[in-house]
């Protein structure tokens, strides 16, 4: 594998903080005095946090402006990044081995830099990403592929050896669809089949690879 570029996702890539954020929206609505009937957790996943706010608008008469929905959920999150989440078992060898080979390396992550910035400095990651690239700042989420254009023309590596790594299926297609590397890495939290990650990825780490790559 010949790689000069690396464009990392945070949650469920490098970080097991997608066992909270799979959590976080049911707590959010019972926070509110709304019991979901329905898998609100598999919404909020799937279709974003705007989407999911509209409907629980819709289906719960959530009264929280959108603005407050999100400040509540990442104040959720926010004890879950301080106390809770960790690096995945592997992903920090993997960092490591890029970094001594050379690779650039950056984040694009949908999560707001205040959190992105606050669990780098708490796992002492901060060193490996020269940038941070938020869907928030991008102005756009990971359907599109903006955030991962920016990411390249930022580390200014060629496209052929600069490998996006991504857990959720949705930016993996992304990416994939648009001429990026791709490397899946496996997440419990996923709403897709091992055989259809796959098919949007050029190089699979499944629960059992430890993050093991051959680089060059």
């Amino acid at each position: 594998m010949k790689i000069t570029g690396a464009i990392f996702d945070m949650d469920g890539t490098l970080l097991n903080s997608m066992d909270y954020w799979a959590l976080v929206a049911e707590e959010y609505l019972n926070e509110q005095g709304i019991t979901p009937t329905d898998n609100t957790n598999k919404r909020f996943l799937e279709d974003g946090m705007k989407a999911w706010y509209e409907d629980c608008q819709n289906r719960y008469g959530l009264s929280a402006s959108y603005d407050d929905a999100k400040t509540g959920i990442y104040a959720l999150m926010a004890k879950r990044y301080e106390n809770d989440v960790r690096l995945k078992d592997g992903a920090l060898d993997l960092l490591e081995k890029l970094y001594q080979n050379g690779v650039k390396m950056c984040l694009a992550t949908a999560t707001d830099r205040c959190e992105v910035e606050k669990i780098l400095k708490k796992l002492n990651i901060e060193k490996y990403f020269s940038r941070i690239f938020t869907s928030g700042e991008v102005g756009v989420g990971k359907r599109e592929p903006l955030i991962y254009e920016i990411a390249l023309d930022y580390l200014g590596t060629d496209k052929e050896t600069t490998y996006v790594f991504e857990d959720a299926i949705y930016a993996m297609k992304t990416a994939f669809t648009n001429g990026f590397k791709v490397v899946g890495v496996y997440d419990k939290n996923v709403f897709a089949t091992q055989d259809q990650v796959k098919a949007l990825c050029h190089i699979y780490l499944d629960k059992n690879s430890k993050y093991r790559l051959d680089i060059q």
